[in-house]
Order: structure tokens, then C-alpha cells, then sequence
């Protein structure tokens, strides 16, 4: 039926005709719905505005900083193109033409195309510049960070060929005066498509259901919101949000952990891939690691760690370096086992899989069984518990290996004792010290007594200095091992003096985490006692070389933090931002623990730009599925323009729309189901919460601990103190409302509009009666 049957048609000098003059059917019949749909240009502008801006909005994560307003114009060529030249072309093709071929130029400089090559006409040097830009297009990370103009050009012109190519076809359309059928609404909508999913290809988006969700709704608007009447515009929106939710559901169950159609086997045979490699070796200048979010790893595991590549077990009198391989031979007898029921508690099997990057250390964590799965040859490395390959591990390359990586609690390394032995813990409590004077082959190493042992500082090789006392504290080191012996001989035990050590370097004593340290001859000494300022080489360093000095066995280890938990695939997205250095100390009982000096703001450490409000200090809240992305513990919050492991540009409005489509049904759903409100279920809905919120807990959370992050907020507290009494003293009393409201203030406490809406979703008000096995106080 016509959209428009019975309606009065416009007679030719403009007037209206009255029913006998209407045209018969074989005359033109009643005006079709292709017909009425041109007379509504509005609507195919504005949807096609709001697919065009959503797709810029995810290619500009394809940059950084992202080139907003060069997006913003490009967007308006595209608009203008596609509304204003069928207008023009109604009065002048002539004008038309010419103002929709000076829009397509003006493309070049909104896209960063120099000004004075556009304006002079330099056409060489312009596709020179392009040029160029392709040519180092292949072997570009993505988000791209460097600085070179003909690559960021080359970006930009591939937003710019997608959107004004889908103008060019609503423009044309307009031009001729013909109807907008479906081929071509199709062929509008391909590019603009393009523009939305190539970046997520390139770039693990944050929300890709979400992400998905609505790009669907925008799709669906641009391809037949026009031809929607208004009397049928409910039931639409309902069909296509209907549809939407659907997917949304079935979306994950189709998501296979293999691809159908393995385009990666055929790409990789004619196309360089750009993969990242690493020198573990400790430098101290300006960060030099690769740092522009690209994925490198993917960890199957149970429990999350950090993903150790190296040892570096040799402080050289200036750096933390790796020892020989086979030098381990000449240290002497290995250190105790930890004892069987610590490997029985903390091991755990491995499934890694090598993506961006290139090693030859296999990647495990704490100590490491040999590896299974690998061809080629497999070798210990310099230390017991890392291994080598004989040719390096390429992307695609898959293994499983079984790692014992302890996490006893604060109580058991305090009472863990000192029992130290001489011989094999000797080499881990030795450090080669310079002396002015002596070349640096001359240096001696220095090996310092066990924690609170009898003894001095001796030379671990005879020289011809006597004395390593006096050695050391007219060495360049003489202000460290002043602040070792002083922490020390205030620590009742080894953990005690570790503990210290930390707070030592801790922001808090002005300590600060900076990417750009200046260069100094003796980097450990100026990062204690002059700048303090560095990065995780800096801080790991300095406490390794601390507790040597106090009588602690200390190492430094190298590799990377956690990564972000991917749910749909129970595994750990690893990228080259998530590359850190760490120190390990040796406990009788329990073998080498893991200790993080630097700043929470460090980026390898920070799992959001959120600043957290809780530090964890037990593992309570560490549950497999809750999986959080790093440790998160200070009020530090992430640089901006750092998130380059997701991808997902600003996600504030991606909530907002979420929120919009799905929230009624999650509020519906919630008031149905009506949760138990028990203690168990409350805590655990809680550590769902802080996740949810991107303030994730990890090893060393407790109730306790918690309440006492949250005193600040009397009502938050109570909340948290409420469930611990109820949990672990079996009170009746359970929380109220209004202490509920004050933890989800604490949740979205600067985040702005998007942490308040998170917040709301992460712990959402009581909705009716809830049934609970103790009377609500």
C-alpha cells in the first residue's frame, strides 16, 4: 500500500487539485514509498551524520593523540558533500560540480596534507609525502605514537576515502534525481561500515558487544530509518532493539576461539609483520622499551601473574644484567626447595601464545618447568627455572608450561625465619662495587652477611684492598648501604627490613615515576640520593640492590604485569605496554616472592585511567572469573592518552548508550530475580563491583583492609565492616540502603558522569524485598 494513498497531489502551476483531479494508476499511480522517502532528505542526512561521526570516533583510536579536529572537518566535508550539492545541482550542475570538486580537495589538508604543497600545487612532493606514508605504513604499531606527519597523513586519508566515498554516493544520488533503492543505500553504507570495524580488526576494542550493539542500531537507522513512517516508528525501534538485544545474547556463544577462515596463514606468507623484541638488561636512561600497546602475548592461566622473560641476577657496579648462560655451574649448590605443600599451593600450568613480539626466553612466570609443545631445542637459562630457545619464538608460537610462583601472606614471610645458607644464598647477596680510580674490569665484588648474622661486608675474590668496609663506604654506594644497614638493624625480620624497603622508595618519600630520568654515571646512587625520579628499572635496582646489602638474597626480574582479562576467552591480552622489571627475594620455606616497588601510576601497573580508592592486601577478592586487569593499590591515576592496550577511544558516551539500551532490562531482570541478599553473596557482588568500576583487587585484599580505605567515608565503611561482622561473626545485622549509597559513591568518585553511571550498574540500588536468611537491621 502506498505510504501516501488518497492524499491531494500538487497540480503543475502549483495550486491544489481537488479529488477529480487526482491521476489515475496508470498515469503514476499513487506516490510510491521510494517517492515519499526523497521528500525526507533530513532524516538521511542525519543518520548518516550520526554512522559517519561513530565510525571517526573508533578510527581515531587508530592514533595518538587522536587528530579530533581533523576528524571533525572531515566530517563536515562529508555532510556538506552529501546535503548540499543535490541542492546545488537542482539550480546549477555547473556550480554543483565545481563546489563538490573543491570540497573533495579540501579533503587533503583537513586530512594534514601541507598547506603550502596544496596551495602551490606541488603535486610531486605531495605523493611523495604519501608515498612515503604507505611505505612505512606496514611496519606501523597501532595506536600510532611516533611523530612522523607522512604516516599520520596516511591515516588520516583512509577515514577520508571511507566517509567521502559514502557521500559521493548520497550525492550522486541527489544529483540525478533518482530514488535511493537498496544497492545503493548498500553501497553508502559498506564504506561507512569499514570505518567503524577495520579499527576494531587492528585494535581489541573495550566494549565489542557494546561497540557491535551500536553500530547495528546506527546501521539499522541509516538503511531504513528514512523509509520508517511515523505511525510504524515504535514498532520498528522495537523490532531493530529486539533484534540487537538477540545479538547481543547469541553474539558471545558464536564467538569461537578459532577463526573459520584462518586469514592470518594466508596473509602471513606476502606481508611483513611488525612484531616487537626486547633487551631485558637494565639501562636506566630514557625508557627504551616498545610502548605503543601492540599485543605480544596471550596467557591461558588460572590465577593471574606477572609473565617473567629473564633473571637479572648481576649487578655489574652500574646496571642489573643477566648472567651467562652456564655461569649458575659455577655458583656453587642450588638454593632449598621450598617446601611440598607451598609448590602444591602455588603452581599452576601456563598456556602461552606469542603474538607482536619475538624471544628468545620463554615466557613463564615465577620458576618455571621445562616447556612443552615447542619444536626446536629448549636449554636453562642463566638461572634455575628459565628457559631459552635455540631460535626464537615467533608469533603463532604455542606452549604450556608449569610455573611455581608464591603468594604466602604478610604472616607467613614474617615468621618464614632467617635460615639462610652461605654457600648457595652467597651470589645473591653480592654486588660488584666501583672505586674511583680503577678501571671498571678492576671492580671488586663485594658480598654482603646474611640478614642480622655476625660478619662484615668481604670480597667475595681476594684483592689487593683489605678492608671491604671501608671499601664500600667510600664507594659511590656509600649512601645506600648507609640506608641498608640503618633499615636493617630497625627490622625484626627479613620481611620486616623488605616492607621497609618499599616504603622507603614509595611516593611518599618523593619518589616519582618518570619515563625520561637523566642520564648519570652511577644511575642507582642519583636515582636515591639526588633525583629520585625513574621508571620500573630504577626502582626495582635500588631495592634489589638494598636488600643485598642488608642480607636479603634479591634479584631482579624482567618480563611483564598481568595484562587486561579477556572473559570471552579466559585468557590474558599481554601488550608491549605491560613490559616492566620487578624484584624477587628469597625466603626459606617458600623460595623466591615476588615484590613491586614502583608507583601504581606507572603504566604496566595501572589497569585504567580510574584512580583507585582501595590498595589490596590479601587475596580475598583473587577469584578466577573476577579476573581484574593488574594489581591496582595508590590514588595515582593513569596519564591520559595511555589506554592503548584497548583501543577503545572515549568510552564515556559508549556507557552512556549502553546504559540507554540495556538498562531498563538489567533493572527488570535484577527486580525479578531477586538476588539473596547474604553475606557470601554480598561480598562477592562487591569484588564483582570494584572490578565493574575498574578498581579490580588482587593478591592481599581483606574486609579489614578494605574498611579502613574506605574511613573516609563513614557510610562506605560501615558497609564493608557490616559484611565482615555478618560474614565471619555470624551478626544478624545486614546493611542498609543508605550505607549501600555511600559505597557507590566511593565507586564513582572521579569518573564523571561516565563512573556515576558504572557505578550504578557495578551496584545497583535495592529494588523490592530481597530475601535473606537473618532479619535486616
Amino acid at each position: 500500500m502506498s505510504a501516501v494513498a488518497g492524499a491531494a497531489d500538487v497540480g503543475p502551476a502549483g495550486g491544489r487539485a481537488g479529488s477529480g483531479s487526482r491521476r489515475p494508476a496508470g498515469a503514476g499511480g499513487p506516490v510510491s514509498a521510494a517517492a515519499a522517502a526523497r521528500q525526507r532528505p533530513w532524516v538521511r542526512l542525519c543518520t548518516f551524520a550520526a554512522l559517519g561521526g561513530y565510525g571517526l570516533e573508533r578510527w581515531a583510536t587508530l592514533a595518538r593523540p587522536a587528530p579530533g579536529w581533523r576528524l571533525v572537518g572531515l566530517l563536515a566535508l562529508a555532510v556538506a558533500l552529501a546535503g548540499l550539492i543535490p541542492l546545488l545541482a537542482r539550480r546549477d550542475r555547473v556550480v554543483a560540480a565545481l563546489a563538490g570538486f573543491l570540497m573533495l580537495l579540501a579533503a587533503f589538508p583537513v586530512a594534514g596534507l601541507r598547506w603550502q604543497s596544496f596551495i602551490h600545487l606541488r603535486v610531486a612532493v605531495s605523493a611523495g609525502e604519501i608515498g612515503n606514508g604507505l611505505a612505512l605504513l606496514p611496519n606501523t604499531l597501532v595506536p600510532y605514537l611516533g611523530n612522523s606527519q607522512d604516516v599520520r597523513l596516511v591515516i588520516m586519508l583512509g577515514a577520508a576515502v571511507l566517509l567521502l566515498d559514502a557521500a559521493a554516493v548520497l550525492a550522486f544520488t541527489g544529483w540525478t534525481g533518482s530514488s535511493l533503492g537498496d544497492g545503493r543505500r548498500a553501497a553508502a553504507a559498506l564504506p561507512l561500515t569499514a570505518l567503524a570495524v577495520v579499527p576494531s580488526t587492528l585494535l581489541r576494542p573495550q566494549w565489542p558487544y557494546v561497540q557491535g550493539l551500536i553500530l547495528f542500531v546506527l546501521l539499522a537507522a541509516f538503511l531504513w530509518g528514512e523509509r520508517v513512517r511515523r505511525q510504524t516508528a515504535g514498532s520498528a525501534l522495537m523490532a531493530v532493539m529486539l533484534a540487537g538485544v538477540a545479538a547481543a545474547i547469541t553474539a558471545p556463544r558464536l564467538d569461537q576461539h578459532s577463526p573459520w577462515i584462518n586469514y592470518r596463514a594466508w596473509a602471513g606468507t606476502t606481508v611483513r609483520r611488525q612484531v616487537a623484541a626486547f633487551d631485558w638488561n637494565q639501562t636506566y636512561g630514557p625508557l627504551r622499551w616498545p610502548h605503543a600497546g601492540h599485543e605480544v602475548l596471550l596467557v591461558a592461566a588460572k590465577n593471574a601473574d606477572y609473565w617473567k622473560a629473564e633473571n637479572l641476577d648481576t649487578f655489574n657496579g652500574y646496571s642489573w644484567v643477566q648472567s651467562p648462560v652456564g655461569e649458575q655451574a659455577a655458583r656453587g649448590p642450588a638454593l632449598p626447595a621450598p617446601k611440598l605443600s607451598a609448590v602444591a599451593q602455588w603452581t599452576q600450568t601456563l598456556h602461552v601464545t606469542i603474538r607482536g613480539m619475538e624471544t628468545e626466553n620463554v615466557i613463564a612466570a615465577g620458576v618455571a618447568g621445562q616447556p612443552s609443545g615447542l619444536s626446536g631445542g629448549i636449554g636453562e637459562g642463566a638461572d634455575p627455572g628459565t628457559w631459552v630457545a635455540d631460535a626464537p619464538l615467533d608469533p603463532g608460537v604455542s606452549y604450556r608450561i608449569a610455573t611455581y610462583s608464591p603468594r604466602p601472606s604478610p604472616h607467613q614471610l614474617a615468621t618464614a625465619g632467617r635460615a639462610y645458607p652461605g654457600v648457595t644464598a652467597a651470589p645473591y647477596l653480592t654486588l660488584t662495587i666501583p672505586q674511583t680510580g680503577l678501571p671498571p674490569g678492576a671492580y671488586p665484588q663485594v658480598a654482603f652477611p646474611p640478614f642480622h648474622a655476625p660478619g662484615v661486608p668481604s670480597f667475595s675474590v681476594p684483592t689487593a684492598v683489605r678492608n671491604a668496609t671501608s671499601f664500600v663506604t667510600t664507594s659511590p654506594y656509600a649512601g645506600a648501604y648507609a640506608v641498608a644497614r640503618r633499615l636493617a638493624a630497625q627490622a625484626a625480620t627479613p620481611y620486616a627490613f623488605v616492607a621497609s624497603v618499599e616504603r622507603y622508595l614509595s611516593p611518599a618519600r618523593g619518589f616519582t615515576y618518570n619515563e625520561n630520568p637523566p642520564l648519570a654515571r652511577y644511575p642507582l646512587a642519583t636515582f636515591l640520593f639526588a633525583n629520585r625520579k625513574g621508571y620500573c628499572q630504577q626502582f626495582s635496582g635500588a631495592m634489589a640492590m638494598l636488600l643485598r646489602m642488608g642480607g636479603v638474597p634479591a634479584r631482579v626480574a624482567a618480563g611483564f604485569t598481568t595484562g587486561t582479562f579477556d572473559r570471552s576467552h579466559g585468557q590474558w591480552v599481554v601488550t608491549d605496554r605491560d613490559a616492566h622489571a620487578w624484584v624477587e627475594a628469597w625466603f626459606p620455606g617458600y623460595g623466591w616472592v615476588r615484590f613491586d616497588p614502583t608507583p601504581i601510576s606507572a603504566p604496566a601497573r595501572s589497569g585504567s585511567a580510574a584512580p583507585p580508592i582501595v590498595k589490596p592486601v590479601s587475596t580475598t577478592f583473587a577469584r578466577t572469573g573476577q579476573a581484574p586487569r593488574r594489581d591496582i593499590g595508590g590514588q595515582s591515576p593513569r596519564p591520559s592518552g595511555s589506554r592503548h592496550s584497548s583501543g577503545g577511544g572515549s568510552d564515556a558516551w559508549v556507557i552512556v548508550l549502553a546504559v540507554l539500551l540495556v538498562g531498563a532490562g538489567i533493572a527488570a531482570a535484577r527486580f525479578v530475580l531477586r538476588v539473596p541478599r547474604t553475606p557470601d553473596g554480598l561480598v562477592d557482588e562487591l569484588e564483582r563491583a570494584l572490578v565493574r568500576t575498574r578498581r579490580p583487587l588482587t593478591a592481599g585484599a581483606t574486609l579489614a583492609g578494605l574498611e579502613q580505605r574506605l574511613r573516609a567515608s563513614p557510610g562506605a565503611a560501615s558497609y564493608v565492616r557490616t559484611l565482615r561482622v555478618a560474614r565471619y561473626g555470624g551478626h544478624p545485622r545486614m546493611p542498609t540502603a543508605a550505607e549501600r549509597r555511600a559505597v557507590r559513591r566511593e565507586l564513582a568518585r572521579g569518573l564523571g558522569l561516565a563512573g556515576r553511571l558504572r557505578a550504578w550498574w557495578a551496584l545497583p540500588p535495592w529494588v523490592g524485598r530481597h530475601r535473606t536468611p537473618h532479619p535486616a537491621g
